[in-house]
């Protein structure tokens, strides 16, 4: 089918609305040494989880989220010491989850580890050891996420050459992987500013899930009104 022109900057206004270049990496839960136990509900006041309200088997986002409110409850009420042991009890448990994922390294060092300890990195936005690791899993295997969230990396950084070419690298595994070709299309359109390469991966995408022609970055760039099932609000792939 033939497309409409539409221009770079109203797409690209559209694209920052919805879709984020760089986007999260894969969520994780928080890792532990120890393994799940009931009574994490029940953690001691006194330690680390029971300072954050938070448990073992908490996300790494939950983690950074209760470290906020704990930390804006206690500037509030102008307890310095309350901050401090929120400060404390956040550094022990991400210390406790490097050592966990340190130690995965070191038993099974490959692919999976190395991008498992850089997606760790990456959720704390350490993005230098982020990209080692997640170079170091690619010396393995063509690990897809890790070549997606290296080249999300890059692109971010502007280094878009070498972000497309990730990108390739991880549909080598499957050409029809729906949230790289996503990816690689805000690098078309926000990096290269080139729309008809944006259709063209856009195109892919709808010919692989059809529902995504509901996305309004899609719509946009296909130049379609809204069809008689707009009751139906899209879910952003994420």
């Amino acid at each position: 089918r033939m497309l409409a022109k539409t221009s770079t900057s109203a797409v690209a206004r559209i694209a920052h609305q919805y879709i984020r270049v760089g986007s999260r990496p894969r969520r994780t839960a928080r890792a532990r040494a120890s393994g799940s136990r009931a009574e994490d509900k029940f953690a001691d006041p006194e330690s680390p989880e029971g300072v954050l309200r938070v448990s073992k088997r908490t996300s790494f986002e939950g983690l950074k989220a209760a470290r906020r409110v704990e930390a804006e409850k206690a500037r509030a009420e102008n307890d310095d010491a309350r901050l401090a042991r929120v400060e404390w009890a956040y550094d022990a448990l991400i210390a406790e989850s490097r050592a966990w994922f340190d130690g995965r390294v070191r038993d099974d060092d490959g692919a999976e580890s190395r991008f498992q300890l850089g997606n760790f990195y990456q959720t704390l936005e350490k993005f230098e050891d982020a990209e080692r690791e997640y170079r170091k899993a690619l010396e393995f295997d063509t690990h897809v996420d890790a070549a997606n969230n290296l080249a999300m990396l890059l692109q971010e950084r502007g280094e878009l050459d070498e972000a497309e070419a990730y990108y390739i690298l991880a549909l080598k595994p499957n050409e029809n992987n729906v949230d790289v070709l996503f990816n690689w299309a805000t690098l078309k359109l926000n990096g290269r500013q080139d729309l008809n390469a944006t259709r063209v991966l856009i195109e892919k995408i709808v010919s692989i899930q059809p529902d995504l022609k509901k996305h309004p970055l899609v719509k946009a760039l296909r130049d379609e009104e809204d069809d008689d099932d707009e009751g139906e609000p899209f879910v952003i792939p994420i």
